[in-house]
């Protein structure tokens, strides 16, 4: 089989490397072997690829910037394909369209360039467009649904391309209808408005100011856990359990934001999930909230 995939990559001229460490490729600089990874620079190239992976019944994870993802420590047997080539953005007017592999950042500034606003909360969140639409990513109060028009999605059960409304797709807190192996993202536009170029970088610039301030420096995964309700922080909870620098191996809950959990050196998944479930079960202990993890455990 594994020959099979490769012949495949080679005759569609898609880019890939075998045997790499996914800790190079994490954010977090955790997880074991990926066997093979690919890069896919057209979006013809990724629906081909991944209706063949669907078709062979191959193991296979779809991942933009993996910013909010845990690789396991052992190798992963499948395709683990990546969206970073496919980042293309087009601009109509106050219509702005971007690939599921453009960076949250990328287009913040673009839009910035532009005179355009909508974007500036997200500026900072290191993801790409697709895994934020999944995730319904947000922050400083700014989701990236809020100023969602439509998507574009490979629906894999029946091989067909479809264009979702954002009236048509459920988004809350931290979620979507996008979870699942089903559909794959491949691009999305929003409808964002014209606004003062420096005023939409003062508030670029504050929002990063916060984060330096109160974000650590270290290899994390950003916030580890969702707020129970919007009135409260998982960080809260935590701290108030004296968890601040608590390390299991290599991971540790951050002594800057006790809602992150950062690799200080060597850690492993089981470190980071170890450490994840103790935190849970302080809580739950002290205040009876049961915490829900924000990032995605990679199988």
């Amino acid at each position: 089989m594994r020959g099979e995939i490769l012949d495949f990559l080679k005759m569609h001229d898609v880019k890939y490397k075998e045997n790499i460490n996914l800790s190079v490729i994490s954010p977090i600089r955790i997880g074991g072997k990926g066997d093979i990874v690919a890069y896919p620079d057209k979006e013809s190239k990724l629906l081909e690829l991944m209706l063949f992976l669907r078709k062979m019944k191959i193991k296979n994870k779809i991942v933009g910037r993996m910013s909010n993802l845990l690789p396991m420590d052992d190798k992963y047997n499948g395709v683990v394909v990546r969206t970073d080539l496919l980042n293309g953005c087009e601009l109509d007017g106050n219509l702005f369209t971007a690939s599921s592999g453009a960076t949250l950042i990328s287009c913040a500034n673009l839009l910035c360039k532009n005179g355009l606003s909508g974007f500036e909360g997200l500026s900072g969140i290191p993801g790409s467009i697709g895994g934020a639409l999944v995730g319904n990513a947000g922050a400083f109060g700014c989701e990236i649904c809020d100023t969602l028009v439509d998507f574009r999605v490979l629906d894999l059960n029946d091989a067909t391309l479809k264009t979702v409304s954002r009236q048509a797709c459920y988004f809350s807190y931290r979620s979507s209808g996008l979870r699942g192996d089903d559909l794959v993202v491949i691009s999305a536009r929003f409808l964002v408005a014209s606004a003062d170029r420096e005023r939409i970088r003062a508030e670029m610039d504050r929002c990063r100011d916060i984060r330096i301030k109160t974000q650590p420096k270290e290899p994390s995964l950003g916030s580890a856990f969702k707020k129970p309700d919007k009135d409260t922080f998982a960080a809260r909870l935590i701290d108030g359990c004296g968890l601040k620098g608590y390390r299991i191996g290599g991971a540790e809950i951050s002594k800057v934001h006790a809602g992150f959990i950062v690799n200080i050196g060597e850690a492993t998944a089981k470190d980071y999930y170890n450490l994840s479930e103790y935190a849970r079960k302080c809580v739950y202990e002290k205040y009876g909230i049961h915490l829900e993890r924000e990032i995605e455990i990679m199988r």
